[in-house]
């Protein structure tokens, strides 16, 4: 599976643990998976593209669904932080083949925990009923598939409890005006920077469909964006690199292949013993993330925290770049 070199834990793990090898491509400035960087990563052996849309930005869809249709591969789309975002008019996680959300605390809107699968493939939906159920299919499940395709197998017990599921649907209601509070909070600041020379924003495949969760602005060097913190800091408007993820190939666990067993199967193929981890296998995705910082948007922001916002941009930025 093809997944991006910056992303949460999860998306590596959850790759290992099915048996299978994680291949990271590099990140473009959008912070996602670059489409450019994907075919020379896919082998035979390649089943799935991972489609990360980080930190409330949508990945490019359109040229990640074109490379997957050519070379017949599955698209996973990973929506965790951007519940509620959308491409060209369309949801997130409604593009790919399989579509999964969060509902982790700092995400959109929160259970408390666990998070949601959707497709419209009916024997993924099938094989996810069965494998957060012990791998047997309850009357409600086996109602909506119709026709069973599948037979028991080894499952889980991943069941989210009623409790849960209350939470999740009060919070469910409150999705779309959390969603515009945020995005109309983003659109204030960036029509209040717009003008700014020399200006370098965080690309945004479909600026409209982006949750506006950040405002990120890119910069020379790691040193001059390392400036740009302080400075915002100093005008008590928090600012910060990219975070909410890690550069997956550099963890040291990672980087070793340790698993949850010697030989656990994903590294233990020839290709698995041949892959290689580590700084070298992503420069890009390194240099990128040193030379971005922004500042995080809330829906509860006022007007007045979103002008003190851009006043600290307007003053700092210009500064910072010419220095």
């Amino acid at each position: 599976m093809i997944l991006p070199a910056w992303t949460w834990h999860s998306c590596f793990n959850t790759v290992v643990l099915a048996g299978a090898l994680p291949v990271c491509a590099e990140i473009d400035e959008s912070f996602n998976l670059d489409p450019n960087d994907i075919e020379r990563h896919i082998t035979p052996r390649t089943k799935v593209i991972m489609a990360v849309h980080l930190q409330g930005n949508p990945c490019d869809m359109d040229r990640i669904l074109a490379i997957a249709r050519k070379h017949n591969l599955r698209v996973l789309e990973d929506c965790a932080q951007a519940v509620g975002a959308s491409y060209k008019g369309r949801p997130v996680g409604s593009m790919g083949d399989i579509g999964i959300y969060s509902l982790q605390l700092n995400k959109t809107i929160t259970a408390g925990e666990g998070g949601a699968v959707v497709t419209n493939d009916p024997v993924l939906f099938e094989r996810a009923s069965r494998f957060h159920d012990l791998g047997g299919l309850r009357p409600p499940h086996r109602e909506f598939v119709g026709e069973e395709r599948l037979s028991w197998f080894i499952g889980t017990n991943f069941r989210m409890s009623e409790f849960t599921g209350g939470v999740l649907l009060a919070q469910v209601r409150k999705l779309d005006a959390i969603v515009n509070a945020v995005r109309a909070n983003a659109q204030r600041v960036y029509d209040g920077i717009r003008d700014l020379p020399g200006l370098r924003l965080r690309h945004r495949p479909d600026p409209d469909g982006d949750m506006g969760a950040f405002v990120f602005l890119g910069f020379a060097s790691k040193a001059q964006r390392d400036r740009f913190v302080a400075a915002m800091k100093a005008e008590n408007v928090p600012a910060s690199p990219p975070s909410g993820s890690v550069i997956l190939p550099v963890q040291p666990h990672i980087e070793k292949k340790i698993t949850v067993h010697p030989a656990w199967p994903s590294f233990t193929s020839e290709r698995g013993r041949a892959i290689q981890y580590g700084a070298a296998s992503c420069p890009r995705t390194i240099d990128i993330l040193n030379r971005f910082a922004g500042v995080a948007l809330d829906p509860k922001f006022t007007k007045k925290d979103t002008d003190d916002i851009v006043a600290a941009i307007r003053k700092v930025y210009p500064e910072v770049i010419k220095a």
